[in-house]
């Protein structure tokens, strides 16, 4: 028998409003915003995906309400492919712009749902993820995504922030770029450097 997604479920999750909002190259950051996609199957296998949006919700419950569900109820979830094609090929698509969906929302719910695809597609083969995808490692080489910009923020509050993470034993660093003039970026980054020394990667 034909595994087929039979329902979705949408969850929005909101983190508290922060004191001190923080920002990115190209938006401010009030809270953190995450959207939570649950597949239902027909074998009673479900499939979860968690999308971020650094914005507004809205406009991707307002794709969610409108139709777009209709588009992966009774799909084959062991079609990745195929289902995130058919979804993201609506960013550019006419449908997509007489509904009022965003090319940002459209990107999103497809994320979250091919997340979700992949999900059942491992539980499927009774398999992690990484095995399915081929791998055979039993460690991979992470980084910590770190110095935000925040509103007073100065160099002090971020020697801190990059002390600590080093302190946790973190080896890669991935530093915010492109919300501030290029020297204070440059500034930022070579303090970073001079923090985490130079044995640790810096993105």
């Amino acid at each position: 028998m034909e595994t087929i997604i039979t329902d979705i479920e949408v969850f929005v999750l909101k983190g508290p409003k922060e004191e001190r909002p923080h920002w990115v190259s190209n938006c401010i950051v009030p809270n953190a915003n995450e959207l939570l996609v649950i597949l239902k199957t027909n074998e009673g296998l479900d499939g979860f995906g968690l999308a971020t949006s650094y914005t507004d919700l809205s406009p991707i419950i307002h794709v969610m309400q409108s139709g777009i569900t209709d588009r992966i109820i009774g799909c084959n979830p062991l079609e990745p492919e195929k289902i995130y094609k058919n979804l993201f090929d609506l960013t550019a698509s006419r449908v997509a712009h007489e509904k009022g969906w965003s090319r940002e929302a459209l990107v999103r719910i497809s994320a979250a749902v091919d997340i979700a695809c992949w999900d059942i597609m491992g539980k499927a083969a009774g398999l992690p993820l990484y095995q399915l995808f081929g791998g055979f490692r039993n460690k991979v080489p992470c980084y910590v995504t770190c110095a935000y910009y925040r509103e007073g923020k100065d160099l002090i509050e971020l020697k801190d922030e990059i002390q600590m993470l080093v302190e946790q034993g973190h080896h890669g660093f991935k530093g915010k770029v492109g919300g501030l003039a290029l020297s204070e970026d440059l500034e930022r980054m070579e303090l970073i450097r001079e923090t985490i020394g130079p044995e640790r990667e810096l993105m």
